[in-house]
């Protein structure tokens, strides 16, 4: 089970609504990225991105990633979330053979980036996601293995990229302006390894408001969620 503010159809409208000049450029959040297997000592390469089509028969072109603002500040981010210290850097961010490869650099001062860090090294976690703002794709054609429409992104400028504890929800887009925005977060994730409680206790959280493109009306959603979290603990959220 999973918490889904989004669907689909709401995914290929915010793209859609980008095209006619109506919307600005979507962000999108594709968590298919995974850890390189290495010998110990050696550092860590990860495939943050790779021109292949995912569970949906989206394609992210590989000569389509716009690196140059990133590379200016490749903070290194946990679950997409600004609001917590990064866990590091990326270095030699670069694309090879339809592939965008990265190498982290831990903060080794901060004690949770080393336990992150160490679920890597231990294969407890493997996965990445990048974000990025779209500014090209093409809608693929339908056919018989690929009934619904895919996305073939041309151009898409990378935004950053995170540690996560799964592969998400492949195709979820974060969109700036329209009827709302929305994230997928696993049920599971948020009850079992944020709250502490089991996940049978973990009810669908609905939020209350919409929200829009407008940062303070996100914010009430996610404190809508968040209350939810502090009432399941017993507790109050601030």
């Amino acid at each position: 089970m999973a918490l889904f503010f989004d669907q689909r159809e709401d995914e290929l409208e915010a793209l859609e609504q980008y095209r006619k000049g109506v919307q600005p450029a979507p962000i999108v959040y594709k968590a298919d990225g995974l850890k390189l297997d290495t010998k110990p000592g050696e550092p860590m390469v990860f495939i943050a991105s790779e021109e292949s089509a995912d569970r949906a028969g989206d394609i992210i072109s590989a000569a389509g990633w716009q690196l140059e603002n990133f590379r200016k500040n490749p903070v290194f981010l946990y679950m997409h979330d600004r609001e917590i210290l990064p866990l590091g850097t990326w270095n030699h961010v670069r694309v090879e053979k339809k592939q965008l490869l990265a190498s982290p650099t831990w903060d080794e001062e901060d004690e949770f980036a080393t336990k992150v860090k160490g679920k890597y090294e231990r294969g407890v976690m493997r996965a990445v996601s990048v974000g990025f703002r779209v500014h090209e794709f093409e809608t693929l054609p339908r056919s018989e293995t690929a009934p619904d429409p895919g996305v073939l992104f041309t151009k898409q400028e990378l935004l950053e990229i995170s540690a996560v504890i799964m592969p998400a929800h492949p195709n979820s887009v974060r969109r700036t302006l329209g009827k709302r925005s929305y994230m997928w977060v696993p049920v599971e994730l948020l009850a079992e390894t944020v709250i502490g409680a089991p996940a049978s206790q973990m009810k669908i959280i609905q939020p209350k408001k919409e929200a829009t493109a407008e940062p303070e009306t996100e914010a009430l959603v996610w404190n809508d969620v968040m209350m939810a979290i502090a009432h399941i603990k017993g507790g109050s959220h601030v």
